[in-house]
């Protein structure tokens, strides 16, 4: 081999290894270094920001209370279906295959640590169309029993896991076993939320095993119902016991959707084949399921609380 071949092959070995020296500098190194940190999100789910921006428009004179979504009264045929706590992900599939067969709509009212844990699962929900609506960051039950800075923190924190994953912020809330009250819905207006949804029929999983059975529910279901249906347990609120609540916050106690022990649903009931069934037997009888949005807004005044200008207070739009 004379020289000659000798230091061609010596420069092509250089210019080589620059090369992928060049190309690990700027394909590999500089442009990782403006990746951010994406793999703990934990302080950012804390919304503190958020938090105190709406602690200050909750203490406000003018603020008003989110306004209530009830019934509809107007004898269309037409229900609203929301449910409460966020399926897992197989769940949420066929739940969204059943809602597409049968061109129903419905609100999916999700907790915002379960969003946390499993993000991708909002997005299925969100991309087939359906909505989603806040449902406290653990699914806290008596939510006019906690302080404003408890109901403030959980609707912002879940407002906050929300928006993380998907660009439309939710403006529909619920918690379950609660009354809204004022003082509740100005603590939800001022975290950014416009409504407060109330059903008026609970669906309890397990009841519906065929046709028929489908068939005698929808016909006891009146027009313009707002019908819950449970995925995921709630978490009890200890009205007495604030300093255990302060030592051990309630979020950590809420089982998530991985905890298969603590479904509201139990594990022989097949909620969607249920739901196929359900809403087989609403089209049979001409009823639509549509968005709980299109149903009556109202300044709510809850049954045990004395009434005052009931006239003024309780004008529908």
């Amino acid at each position: 081999m004379n020289f000659k071949k000798l230091g061609l092959m010596v420069a092509i070995c250089i210019a080589v290894i620059v090369g992928a020296l060049i190309f690990i500098r700027d394909y590999l190194i500089e442009k990782t270094e403006f990746i951010p940190d994406i793999t703990d999100l934990t302080h950012n789910y804390l919304a503190e920001d958020e938090i105190r921006e709406a602690m200050a428009k909750r203490q406000a004179a003018d603020i008003k209370p989110a306004e209530v979504i009830t019934t509809l009264q107007d004898g269309t045929p037409r229900i609203a279906l929301v449910f409460d706590g966020m399926p897992d992900r197989p769940l949420a599939a066929r739940l969204l295959d059943v809602l597409a067969k049968h061109k129903a709509e419905a609100v999916f009212f999700v907790e915002g640590d379960n969003v946390a844990d499993e993000p991708e699962t909002m997005k299925l929900i969100c991309s087939a169309g359906q909505e989603v609506g806040n449902y406290t960051y653990v699914g806290l039950a008596a939510m006019e029993k906690c302080s404003v800075e408890e109901q403030v923190k959980e609707l912002c924190r879940t407002q906050k896991a929300i928006t993380m994953h998907d660009p439309l912020t939710p403006n529909l809330f619920r918690a379950p076993r609660t009354i809204y009250g004022d003082d509740l819905l100005k603590s939800v207006r001022a975290a950014g939320l416009e409504y407060a949804v109330k059903e008026n029929v609970r669906f309890q999983p397990g009841n519906i095993h065929n046709q028929m059975e489908a068939d005698r529910y929808a016909a006891s279901v009146i027009n313009g119902s707002i019908i819950a249906i449970p995925v995921n347990p709630y978490v009890e609120q200890k009205v007495n016991d604030v300093a255990v609540r302060e030592e051990k916050p309630i979020m950590d106690k809420k089982p998530t959707i991985k905890d298969d022990h603590s479904a509201v649903v139990p594990p022989t009931v097949d909620l969607a084949t249920e739901l196929d069934l359900l809403l087989t037997a609403f089209e049979a009888r001409g009823v639509q399921a549509v968005f709980v949005n299109q149903f009556r807004k109202i300044h709510y005044i809850p049954a045990n609380l004395p009434i005052f200008n009931q006239d003024k207070q309780g004008d529908v739009k």
